[in-house]
């Protein structure tokens, strides 16, 4: 379970002053759950780097820590306000942040399958990557990503013990199957040495 997430945000909204975004929501719910939150918005390549540099460097941050990246996205990129950053950039930076464990994609498209995949195949520390495979509205993926990181992070006697991947699983078969089909939602998860990937 992570203890501690960074929001790494672009504007969503390039022409207008007008704009939305996934942090009020985010820092009210780790609130809520005694959770550290923290929120970077990027625009391009270097910017996003940089700041998954400091995430991974930083030493007062509590372990295990959740990188969520909230961008408009495509089947092998994620967009910042300045230009495209495509997916093999973000696996190799991810690849040397060895503190980061697990990675939420909040952008349409990116989180296929290949995607996912690879990410944990070059990165060995990463225990899962989740994301969505289809066009998704940003108020329906963030509710979607509040109630399964809710599910993860308070455990009862009936889930205690169970495992992140099991709890995953549970809630998108049991309690939002439609949602979590609608969003095309996947997540790859180690089990052992074998890669294995919840496809909704």
């Amino acid at each position: 379970m992570f203890r501690s997430i960074l929001v790494l945000e672009t504007p969503w909204v390039t022409e207008s002053v007008k704009s939305a975004s996934v942090w009020p929501f985010i820092s009210e719910f780790a609130n809520a759950m005694d959770l550290y939150a923290y929120h970077q918005i990027f625009t391009d390549t270097n910017s996003f780097c940089h700041w998954i540099n400091v995430f991974n460097k930083e030493k007062n941050i509590t372990m295990p820590k959740l990188l969520y990246i909230a961008a408009h996205g495509g089947v092998g990129q994620i967009c910042g306000l300045k230009n495209r950053i495509n997916g093999s950039t973000i696996i190799e930076k991810l690849k040397k942040s060895k503190t980061i464990n697990y990675v939420h994609f909040g952008s349409c498209l990116f989180g296929n399958i290949p995607n996912l995949e690879s990410l944990l195949k070059k990165a060995k520390h990463i225990k899962m990557a989740a994301g969505y495979k289809k066009t998704v509205d940003w108020v329906d993926s963030t509710a979607f990503e509040l109630m399964l990181w809710q599910r993860i992070a308070t455990r009862v006697d009936d889930t205690k013990n169970l495992k992140l991947h099991t709890i995953v699983k549970e809630f998108v078969k049991d309690e939002v199957p439609g949602l979590a089909i609608s969003l095309g939602f996947r997540c790859s998860y180690r089990y052992g040495k074998v890669i294995k990937t919840i496809a909704c």
